[in-house]
């Protein structure tokens, strides 16, 4: 994959200072990319000089100034935002250091086509789908760098780098670790149940699949008894990775829950005598019903799988685009 060299992105990081953009407490302001981030993305997307870049999700106004240091004199920079508060604080901000960027206010979903076509987007932010709007302002061979969501669970958030064919259809399609914050407020989707804790929201189990909700709640239960606690097998780093894997693999009774120990995915293993397994791992433990528990079983069994395959990293999955309608939704598979 082709980026944008350190050389380059390291001279637009020198002359745009992160600081230009915070508060005026000094500290980044919200919401706001953190700029490493930004910086990775950046180089991903490969900016060269005299590019025409659109920048959906103006954030701090961090990247759109970086994307006109390195698309230099002859680039062309349209930021597209649907606050009108960050639209004209980044505005401001860009007049006052002298970064050539258009700023326009409207809905990013659509993109911006008057100005298009465009070599690179760079969208900060996770939608629904990708809307189809979104690659079809690209230029033959241009790249789109989004937020995108790899499957139904409240988790599934990744980075999709997609390239277009002269028809403006996808032609190169990469997933790599990472995510943004939704463009909007996600509902549960149909193809999940969900089950929540009412005294605590932030606590909650959802499994792939149309499944009674007493059965959910059973799972939830199971769960949040937590009898059974060991650590995780999986570095630190790799959990993501490996989380992402087991999305690929989609098994039977896939879920991730939130509970007091953590956020994790796993396995969720009803019996025909009517009782209920779970187990998840996060990024430090697995946590599960009991030491016996049928859900552990086949949750060890997947994550030794996935580390005899090579401890795959999420680039590494082959990835796909299906279109339904006027949208694209991304996944993730094994083959």
């Amino acid at each position: 994959m082709p980026d944008t060299s350190s050389q380059e992105l390291d001279r637009a990081i020198y002359a745009v200072p992160t600081e230009q953009f915070h508060g005026a407490d000094g500290r980044a302001v919200r919401p706001c990319t953190p700029a490493v981030v930004t910086h990775r993305h950046l180089r991903m997307l490969d900016v060269r000089p005299g590019a025409r870049v659109m920048d959906i999700g103006i954030g701090s106004g961090l990247s759109a100034a970086l994307l006109a240091q390195l698309g230099g004199p002859d680039g062309r920079v349209t930021a597209v935002e649907t606050e009108p508060s960050l639209a004209k604080r980044a505005e401001a901000l860009y007049a006052e250091h002298g970064h050539q960027v258009t700023v326009v206010v409207g809905d990013g979903l659509f993109g911006y086509p008057q100005g298009a076509p465009y070599d690179r987007i760079l969208v900060g932010t996770t939608p629904p789908a990708i809307p189809h709007a979104w690659l079809q302002q690209l230029k033959p061979g241009g790249i789109l760098l989004c937020g995108v969501r790899i499957a139904d669970l409240p988790g599934a958030y990744a980075i999709a780098r997609i390239t277009v064919d002269d028809k403006h259809q996808p032609h190169q399609v990469e997933i790599h670790h990472g995510g943004y914050t939704p463009m909007i407020a996600a509902s549960p989707p149909g193809s999940v149940t969900r089950v929540v804790d009412p005294q605590r929201p932030e606590f909650l189990l959802a499994i792939l699949g149309d499944h009674e909700p007493s059965t959910v709640a059973s799972l939830f239960a199971a769960l949040r008894e937590t009898a059974h606690v060991e650590p995780t097998p999986v570095p630190d780093s790799d959990y993501f990775h490996m989380k992402n894997w087991l999305i690929a693999a989609e098994p039977a009774g896939l879920l991730e829950a939130t509970i007091g120990q953590g956020t994790g995915i796993g396995i969720g293993s009803p019996t025909p005598d009517g009782t209920a397994h779970a187990a998840i791992v996060t990024d430090e433990h697995i946590i599960t019903d009991h030491a016996e528990s049928p859900a552990l079983e086949i949750l060890r069994a997947l994550i030794h799988e996935w580390l005899e395959e090579g401890a795959l990293r999420t680039h590494e999955l082959p990835a796909r685009l299906t279109r339904d309608g006027d949208v694209w939704h991304a996944r993730v598979t094994r083959a």
